[in-house]
């Protein structure tokens, strides 16, 4: 409603509300209304005043931070070194990063991030094009979350689950970067709201719930056909209003359409190389999930992780999905929607619980049943909370808000990054800010919009939720408009790469690389163009340069060689522990001291 109202002051578009809540518009006249105008009225009419102000919302949160900045480690840039790979190379079957084989997920995302990447080229970086990826499965999650949360609770209710979902923190990183959990995620949804047609739509049902288990099994693997198969076979054991043929014909319908998902990628790849296939589905599966590979893989399960992470992580969805629960809990016996969310939920917590490994990002599939479940209760908090909620909201985004713009406004009067040491401690000092227009502009006009309309939410049903994500929109927004080129400027690769291109010689013949992460071996091959020989892997092989990753504490030993001299040092303005350090082989009598002939890999 807010957004609405901006939207008919801005644009002059007259607009009549009805006492349900509907809205009616006067169709433009010729020559009297601005095209802008037209079009917004054009769609207000089609679209009820919520519904408007949600997708409004929706567009604030979800496209500020989705383009503007080079691949961010830590999954970003392995990401996208696979994806620029299928780009390079063209093949779709074996996902391929720095010259080598990566088989930790099966190649959804980067399939679709590909096909982004190369259309939009004229327009936007690769990068830029491939992160579009998350906004579309984004767009799919939010789509089918209101869908599954309207069709269970009712009108009205879908709009809260949506805004419940986006208003969890854990999500607000992670939904504007390349991360395969974000199209697990929307498979989750998809699936959901599959169960959540049974009762409905059998045919619906089914197809949505073998193509939300599908997306989910090209996302991340076999995680999500293990959830959702367990939860189908729990509900008709646990309750008995799922003892029905209808049921059954929905599981089996269900099966069908998930099988392409199932089927066609893992036998291709089984017939490009067994071992490859072995190595995604025995050490990325189920390693992963025992623990036998993750000395191999990384991410150990630290004692006390989920425990300190959930809290913040799922906040506000899960005190306002616990209200639910509680205020529904004569109804369990046959509520089908506390029944799926709360055995998806639990289902999935296990799995965290128990598995080997573990970060943060891999709590994004909770969060779904979280929101179904907080809808209704955000909806009809009491007064008091709500207006608790709504004032907490206003002031801790509000501060935020006003935090941004005067370290903003510092920066630019400064011409550079103020001396608060609590921010240099994560920002480099050394960036040198410009003045961009139209970032300003719009920033400066949503902020604006939010602080006019910012008291008629005393009158909105959920106005505490709603202003929470509102102020979570906000911030962000502001965050991605006027400090991203900053803290883009601290984490990309970009510049190390560039630099350490000066410094390279004019004729060399390949690069040998030490303890080079997954992260920098894609940047240099997108940066520089550059693949390495990994010393690990190819320990006989002898190259000119060497390229050592460490710590800047824990100086490398071949400083100290006869053999190699330093050629390059560098890191990433914002990294104060990681360092790159070039080293180039010394010759003696016009051949290299290290003996064998090196070859070229470029």
């Amino acid at each position: 409603m807010i957004f609405l109202d901006w939207f008919r002051t801005f644009f002059s578009v007259r607009l009549r509300l009805i006492g349900d809540g509907t809205t009616s518009v006067t169709l433009c006249e010729a020559g009297n209304e601005s095209v802008v105008s037209c079009l917004i009225e054009w769609v207000s009419q089609r679209l009820n005043a919520a519904l408007f102000a949600l997708l409004i919302l929706i567009s604030i949160y979800l496209l500020p931070g989705l383009i503007g900045h080079d691949p961010w480690k830590q999954d970003e840039t392995y990401i996208f070194g696979i994806i620029h790979h299928m780009l390079e190379s063209g093949d779709w079957i074996v996902p391929m990063m720095a010259g080598e084989p990566f088989m930790e997920k099966p190649p959804l995302y980067y399939w679709l991030a590909t096909v982004l990447a190369n259309t939009l080229s004229p327009w936007l970086a690769l990068h830029d094009g491939a992160r579009l990826a998350t906004g579309v499965f984004m767009i799919i999650t939010c789509i089918a979350t209101g869908w599954a949360a309207r069709t269970w609770w009712g009108k009205g209710y879908g709009r809260f689950a949506i805004m419940s979902l986006l208003a969890c923190l854990g999500l607000l990183l992670h939904s504007h970067m390349m991360l395969t959990d974000v199209p697990l995620l929307t498979g989750f949804a998809v699936a959901t709201a599959g169960f959540a047609e049974v009762k409905n739509n059998p045919l619906r049902s089914g197809i949505l719930l073998g193509t939300g288990v599908g997306i989910g099994f090209m996302a991340k693997g076999i995680l999500a056909l293990g959830v959702f198969g367990l939860t189908a076979a729990l509900l008709p054991l646990l309750f008995q209003s799922w003892r029905k043929k209808t049921y059954l014909h929905v599981l089996l319908l269900a099966l069908c359409f998930s099988l392409p998902w199932l089927l066609i990628w893992p036998l291709a790849l089984l017939g490009r190389s067994p071992a490859l296939f072995m190595d995604w589905f025995w050490l990325n599966n189920i390693g992963r999930f025992f623990g036998f590979s993750v000395a191999q893989l990384g991410a150990p399960h630290t004692d006390g992780f989920w425990i300190t992470t959930l809290p913040w992580f799922t906040f506000p969805a899960l005190p306002l999905a616990a209200l639910t629960l509680w205020r529904e809990r004569a109804t369990w016996r046959s509520s089908a929607v506390l029944q799926v969310c709360v055995l998806v939920f639990s289902i999935m917590l296990l799995v965290l619980w128990r598995a080997a490994s573990a970060r943060d990002n891999y709590a994004l599939p909770l969060l779904l049943p979280l929101a179904i479940l907080a809808a209704p209760a955000a909806r009809h908090l009491s007064f008091r909370v709500d207006r608790f909620f709504d004032w907490t909201s206003r002031l801790i985004f509000g501060t935020t808000a006003l935090f941004i713009w005067t370290l903003w406004a510092a920066m630019i009067w400064e011409g550079g990054p103020p001396r608060w040491m609590f921010i240099l401690k994560y920002l480099p000092d050394t960036f040198t800010p410009d003045f961009r227009w139209v970032e300003v502009m719009f920033a400066s006009g949503i902020t604006v919009v939010a602080m006019m309309y910012i008291g008629r939410l005393k009158d909105v049903r959920g106005r505490g939720l709603i202003s929470w994500v509102s102020g979570v929109s906000l911030s962000w927004m502001l965050m991605s408009s006027l400090l991203l080129p900053w803290v883009d400027y601290a984490k990309s690769y970009r510049s190390v790469f560039y630099s350490m291109e000066t410094a390279l010689p004019h004729h060399f013949d390949c690069m040998a690389s030490k303890d080079l992460g997954e992260s920098e071996r894609a940047m240099l091959r997108y940066f520089a163009g550059i693949t390495t020989y990994r010393q690990e892997k190819q320990p006989d092989m002898q190259c000119d340069l060497l390229l050592v990753n460490g710590f800047q504490n824990h100086l490398p030993e071949h400083l100290n060689s006869h053999q190699w001299h330093l050629v390059w040092e560098g890191a990433r303005p914002g990294d104060q522990r990681e360092r790159l350090w070039l080293f180039a082989a010394k010759k003696t009598g016009g051949q290299l001291a290290l003996g064998q002939q090196p070859r070229h890999m470029r």
